[in-house]
């Protein structure tokens, strides 16, 4: 199996890529997002949405059978 590489510095290693959480936080004290990137160098591979944000769910209307 291969080792993933970073395109940057060539680290290579799953050991090297590492995930770090935001210090913005929510009113429930959540990170809003996570940060993937390689130890050796800094290289950003992603950012992730850990917070989000949804729509309240509305109640269906129940119609009585005739």
């Amino acid at each position: 199996m291969a080792e993933p590489t970073c395109p940057k510095c060539d680290a290579a290693g799953i050991e090297h890529i590492v995930s770090k959480e935001s210090a913005e936080r929510s009113k429930t004290k959540q990170p809003w997002f996570l940060v993937v990137y390689c130890d050796a160098c800094g290289h950003v591979y992603d950012v992730f949405a850990k917070h989000v944000f949804s729509q309240p769910v509305t109640p269906k209307l129940k119609l009585p059978r005739l």
